[in-house]
């Protein structure tokens, strides 16, 4: 094998060359398994993100507040489905119900669902009115139909489909036994499918009695339905108030720090100006100002930009606008900074050699390059919204009635928490969760895609 160890480094001596580079036939013969298992890699090279994923999940705090806020999705966006209550729903009879508590409509059709195979009770609707209409009305099992005529309004009745006949029957609430649900009279309404007449009314059965799990308010309302509710406006209040921040505030501060000079002190001074407003103040001043003229325009506009914001309410819609004005500086300065050390890498300058606009080193060098740290103060503002929407709309100043947020829960509980606890519990706790979870979710991120923390 070639000796290189006899060319000395300081002299060239040819023969010392050409007697280094002397090969023989066992220099090309193939290399061992030991000389192959030398040169594997031990360790396989990884992307950023993988990087970053593999040291979050090695953070069991963050891991753990990651999947106790996918429950807390799960109960918003996906627990109304599951449940018979609506948020603005209001059940006349069920009006201050405890935690589980039935009220004795309710608790007598309980007893008596055991007699039939899918029933609607007219104690279970909401409303003022919950009587089974004159007319014609029909019911719906194993995709077939079952039509009857109703001679006259009733209250107090259960239409359902008997276990032991399978026939369609009609039940009086004075003839079940509130000890046992025994029925001692069931009138038959159809024995066998038919047709029903056009425009006649389907009344949806339920298998049983859903209880009130978080109880009811004053006005009969589900608190759990509203809470689940409430969740969902007020993260997805968050998510979008957190992006509005991410799209003005990371523009801005690209702009400042990639400008330098005079544009960079000027608008840099603006961000400290508005950091000099005292925020609560003028959130507070924009809610009251704004409010008429957004509710004025919704309700006298015929845009579907206006449709789209009657939905949300005059008063999410100030929410946004007040983030849009005063909650994006803390951004825009942490993206100022990345992009004063990023514009003097070598790419920066090789696209300015090449021609390359701002706008386009802005969109394709920059801001890509600062993702970690706008993944990280995104996520961070994002509690911070949620908690900021609460606040108002525990002032009453946030979404408007009957939808319901977490903040107004709180607001609307405060008044009889004496003697109804229960209801300020409940929106509080989930509320905690949702910020708490959130703020060590972003903890995590900032610790796993910071590369100065990487060990």
């Amino acid at each position: 094998m070639a000796d290189f160890s006899k060319i000395s480094p300081f002299q060239v001596d040819p023969s010392a060359i050409e007697e280094a580079v002397t090969f023989s036939p066992e220099d090309f013969e193939p290399a061992s398994e030991g000389e192959k298992e030398s040169m594997v890699e031990k360790r396989k090279s990884v992307s950023y993100w993988k990087d970053a994923a593999r040291r979050f999940k090695a953070n069991h705090v963050s891991m753990v507040a990651l999947f106790i806020f996918i429950a807390v999705l799960i109960f918003a966006f996906i627990g109304p489905k599951l449940i018979p209550y609506s948020y603005g729903d209001q059940y006349r009879s069920s009006q201050k119900l405890g935690p589980r508590e039935f009220s004795d409509g309710e608790a007598l059709i309980d007893k008596a669902s055991s007699y039939f195979d899918g029933f609607y009770a007219t104690a279970l609707q909401p409303g003022s009115i919950t009587a089974i209409m004159k007319g014609e009305q029909f019911v719906t099992k194993g995709g077939q139909t079952y039509a009857f005529t109703q001679e006259k309004n009733e209250e107090g009745v259960v239409v359902g489909f008997e276990k032991s006949s399978g026939n369609l029957v009609k039940v009086y609430e004075k003839d079940i036994d509130p000890a046992t649900g025994a029925v001692k009279n069931a009138t038959v309404l159809a024995e066998a499918p038919s047709e029903p007449a056009e425009g006649a009314t389907e009344l949806k059965l339920v298998k049983r009695v859903f209880p009130h799990m978080f109880g009811t308010d004053s006005v009969g309302r589900d608190l759990m339905a509203r809470t689940m509710y409430g969740a969902r406006v007020s993260i997805l209040i968050g998510i979008m108030a957190a992006l509005i921040v991410l799209i003005i505030g990371s523009i801005y501060g690209a702009i400042s720090g990639l400008s330098g000079g005079t544009v960079d002190f000027v608008m840099m001074r603006i961000v400290e100006l508005i950091y000099s407003i005292p925020e609560v103040l003028i959130v507070l001043l924009l809610q009251v100002v704004l409010h008429e003229p957004l509710q004025e325009w919704i309700d006298h506009s015929g845009s579907s930009l206006a449709h789209a914001a009657g939905a949300l309410g005059s008063g999410i819609i100030c929410i946004f606008i007040t983030f849009a004005l005063l909650y994006w500086v803390t951004m825009a300065r942490i993206v100022r900074g990345q992009v004063l050390q990023l514009r003097k890498q070598e790419y920066v300058t090789a696209a300015i050699a090449l021609g390359a606009g701002n706008k386009r080193i802005i969109r394709r060098h920059l801001l890509p390059n600062c993702v970690g740290a706008l993944v990280i103060t995104t996520c961070l503002q994002i509690p911070s919204a949620i908690f900021l929407e609460s606040f108002l709309s525990f002032l009453g100043l946030g979404v408007s009635a009957p939808m319901a947020s977490l903040g107004s829960l709180c607001s609307d509980a405060l008044q009889t928490i004496t003697l109804y606890p229960y209801r300020l519990i409940y929106p509080a706790v989930i509320l905690t969760i949702i910020v708490l979870t959130l703020n060590l979710v972003g903890d995590g991120l900032r610790d796993a895609l910071d590369p100065r923390l990487k060990k």
